[in-house]
């Protein structure tokens, strides 16, 4: 009987120490495996402990593809917001986090909130394509949707309203970014022609709009197109 108490104790004592020591990035590396395995909610507990441990870009921006995976749509826009908040002066990363939380806006049918944050993920990373067509599918969505232009409702005057907030927010943030990247400024505005011809392109390819549309709006787990 005391053998097996002293056992008991010595495993609870090593347990305790190998919590301890599990590092930050530990946890980031078990929160990516389970992500791989489609395990969202174990991996939503990995990437919480790392952030835990030390609060990062990367920690947060996981956990808010984890909880995107789980349809926890309103509390990973605030995780990428935080990971956009200590994310620094990495072009990429901005792009990828601004991307992201357009796919949510979009799925949720705002797809004037949507079309901005396409084009504040494409002043960060002018190059990317994928970006550039959700752009274009956001602004279809939204010429023949006016009234989903920023989360919807039935009060046209409260969508204005909140659009304008939202805006206002937006270019608050634009402007912050434009003071950090004043020398790239001019090569990261995107050309109004680049978007048209996009648009375009998405016009002519109805069926293929629509299918990514549904995929985005149905019941079925959504595959995020960034990660970290």
């Amino acid at each position: 009987m005391m053998n097996r108490y002293i056992l008991t104790i010595i495993l609870a004592a090593a347990f305790v120490t190998a919590q301890a020591q599990t590092s930050d990035r530990d946890y980031i590396r078990l929160g990516n495996a389970a992500y791989r395995q489609n395990s969202y909610n174990k991996a939503e507990v990995y990437y919480t402990k790392a952030i835990e441990k030390k609060p990062s870009a990367e920690a947060y921006f996981n956990l808010g593809n984890a909880l995107t995976m789980q349809r926890q749509d309103s509390t990973a826009y605030q995780r990428y917001m935080q990971s956009l908040e200590i994310v620094g002066n990495n072009n990429l990363k901005k792009a990828k986090i601004y991307h992201n939380m357009g796919n949510l806006q979009y799925a949720s049918r705002n797809y004037q909130d949507a079309v901005e944050l396409y084009k504040a993920s494409l002043r960060c990373n002018p190059s990317d394509n994928e970006t550039r067509y959700n752009l274009a599918m956001a602004q279809h969505m939204l010429k023949n949707n006016p009234n989903n232009g920023g989360g919807g409702g039935n009060n046209n005057q409260d969508n204005k309203d909140q659009n304008d907030k939202k805006q206002e927010q937006q270019e608050k943030q634009e402007q912050q970014q434009s003071q950090q990247q004043q020398q790239k400024k001019n090569q990261q505005d995107m050309s109004q022609e680049a978007a048209d011809q996009l648009l375009n392109s998405a016009q002519q390819d109805e069926k293929n709009v629509q299918k990514k549309v549904k995929e985005k709006q149905s019941g079925q787990p959504r595959r995020l197109q960034k990660d970290w």
